[in-house]
């Protein structure tokens, strides 16, 4: 309880979030003091638009120690709505990754006489541990009462075939079946792409609950697991040099957001999701260089945007 005392912090009024900023050294000169008083009453808060000063180097020392360099409101306000076109570009991609993952695995089902679309069911469920699968059992049977898949999952609660499991489960649940199919059928392709699609669920995540994702460009966002081997052979195939590409990668969102993109573009390829998703993304990239054209992130930040409006021109 003593700890928490010493970092709670105050409650603000409008007026006294423009004075914290302030003394943050954010300038008010793209943006007056009343119209970002107004943006934070009517279209954001304090705590979500001021998320993006951690992109933006901070000095060191003397009189204004700690304050934020070149750090105007306007900045923080592209950011963050920069942001929000990024997570509404991506969101889409991770539904057609989903999508288009049940529609492999059932194509596969449906081409392969050994398969009768139940008994990979039985199978996957028997592979589980018991606790798993207890959680997978549980995360179908709430459902009962969902207005959407309610009545599918009634119908077949006493046999599922393929098709319905994969219907009525989570994002995550269909990539685990995906990897349980890939071994299944020995295809190193899928067991690949399952690896992708864990990342493509992250991106997912992080759009459907507007997290913010921008704010982790910056020099001290640091530490993913090494990018899976076919990522990094398309990124070298798109030109990206090898310093790039492991500058990039180390970023754990960056390799998220790279992972579903490439993933998109090699499930996507040849329908209608592709062009879907080309169009979006080339505006995307647009926005992010508007953007950069005007608002002065640290090295590291304004590299990572950067790579990211690249990596859109050389896949969409």
């Amino acid at each position: 309880m003593e700890q928490q005392n010493k970092v709670r912090k105050p409650k603000l009024e409008p007026e006294g979030q423009i004075a914290f900023l302030r003394g943050k050294g954010v300038a008010f000169k793209r943006m007056g003091e009343a119209d970002a008083m107004r943006y934070l009453s009517r279209e954001s808060y304090l705590f979500a638009t001021y998320a993006y000063r951690t992109l933006f180097p901070r000095r060191v020392g003397g009189a204004h120690d700690g304050e934020y360099v070149n750090l105007d409101f306007g900045d923080l306000v592209d950011l963050e709505r920069l942001d929000r076109d990024l997570r509404t570009a991506l969101l889409p991609l991770t539904l057609d990754a989903e999508h288009l993952a049940k529609q492999r695995v059932l194509d596969e089902v449906a081409t392969r006489p050994a398969e009768d679309g139940h008994s990979i069911v039985r199978d996957y469920m028997a592979s589980l541990p018991h606790d798993e699968r207890s959680r997978r059992e549980e995360e179908i049977s709430r459902l009962q009462r969902d207005e959407y898949s309610g009545d599918l999952q009634r119908h077949y609660a006493a046999e599922m075939p393929i098709w319905v499991l994969l219907e009525l489960s989570s994002f995550g649940t269909v990539a685990d079946v995906y990897r349980f199919c890939a071994n299944r059928w020995g295809d190193r392709h899928m067991l690949r792409e399952h690896y992708l699609l864990k990342s493509a669920k992250g991106v997912r995540n992080a759009c459907a609950h507007s997290s913010a994702i921008i704010n982790g460009f910056g020099s001290a966002s640091h530490g993913a697991h090494p990018a899976p081997y076919a990522l990094t052979v398309a990124l070298r195939d798109a030109g990206f040099s090898k310093s790039s590409r492991e500058s990039m990668m180390r970023n754990p969102r960056l390799q998220q957001i790279a992972s579903l993109l490439f993933l998109h573009r090699r499930m996507a390829e040849g329908t209608a999701l592709a062009g879907e998703a080309s169009a979006v993304l080339r505006s995307l990239a647009n926005d992010i260089r508007s953007v950069l054209s005007v608002t002065h992130p640290d090295a590291s930040a304004k590299a990572s945007m950067e790579f990211l409006a690249e990596l859109v021109d050389c896949w969409f």
